[in-house]
């Protein structure tokens, strides 16, 4: 026991001290969908929701960038055993306070679409990933968005009571405008460890590098990620995750193309539970 204790405390070590690649949680990495579940047959075999509401605060979390909610479905369209398809939609509000008390700034969108066979161990993956960036309440200064194609591997591993989801995704643009990124590449890991029937301790860590066209705004490759830890309280229908985080997030601003560093306390909803 002791033994199986040790080693699930070096998982959650590894997984909180895993150094992130140097931005983003959201619109540039950080939006996936979830490891599949037990195998099943049939149309619509999962769904799964996940909101976040956090609060920012550091030197760049300045009045542009007070609050962000993030809301995600993902669903299974069709599961045949060894084939799954998926489909991921996201939203985020980035809320302020430049114009009024709060003022919503700006909305993403991410929709992606995959296609995932289960293999002996893990989970391999390919996916049509969309982003759209759009700013609210101010004037409209072009069009930002991106299409990427690429595959992914995933795989769900236990370590006594410890839990551990990892994988890594690499994706090239197919389409952009108002971007200068060629591609993306992304690995994450997260744990839980459960205390108690009632609680337990998660952590994870995601980096994300993103090669850009270096001719269209004359810098180089764009580096981000985020470190998370927290508490989950599981409920009758879900889980409730009280966490903090450190993120340094690519291009917060869609149109002034700068790295913005922030610690991030907040709430997370998910249904069913992780």
């Amino acid at each position: 026991m002791q033994a199986t204790v040790r080693r699930g405390c070096r998982v959650l070590l590894c997984v909180l001290l895993w150094p992130p690649a140097a931005a983003s949680a959201q619109t540039v990495g950080g939006v996936r969908p979830e490891l599949g579940g037990p195998r099943g047959h049939g149309a619509l075999t999962a769904f799964r929701t996940t909101f976040d509401v956090a609060g920012l605060a550091g030197a760049d979390a300045d009045e542009q960038f007070d609050w962000e909610a993030d809301l995600r479905i993902d669903v299974d369209l069709f599961d045949v055993g060894i084939v799954r398809g998926n489909l991921l939609a996201g939203f985020e509000t980035v809320v302020g306070s430049q114009l009024r008390d709060v003022d919503p700034n700006q909305t993403n969108y991410v929709t992606d679409v995959s296609v995932f066979v289960r293999l002996p161990r893990g989970e391999l993956g390919a996916t049509f990933h969309h982003v759209s960036r759009h700013l609210a309440d101010r004037a409209d200064r072009g069009s930002v968005s991106w299409n990427m194609v690429g595959v992914s591997y995933g795989e769900r591993l236990r370590f006594g009571p410890v839990r551990v989801d990892a994988g890594v995704r690499g994706m090239g643009t197919v389409e952009r405008a108002g971007v200068d990124y060629a591609g993306q590449f992304e690995w994450w890991g997260a744990a839980e460890w459960p205390l108690h029937r009632r609680a337990a301790i998660v952590a994870a860590a995601e980096g994300v590098v993103a090669p850009v066209d270096r001719a269209q705004y004359g810098r180089g490759a764009r580096r981000g990620g985020q470190i998370t830890g927290g508490v989950r309280i599981p409920t009758g229908v879900g889980a409730v995750d009280l966490l903090a985080a450190w993120e340094s997030r690519i291009d917060a601003d869609p149109f002034a193309r700068d790295s913005r560093r922030w610690l991030r306390l907040g709430l997370r909803l998910t249904a069913p539970a992780p």
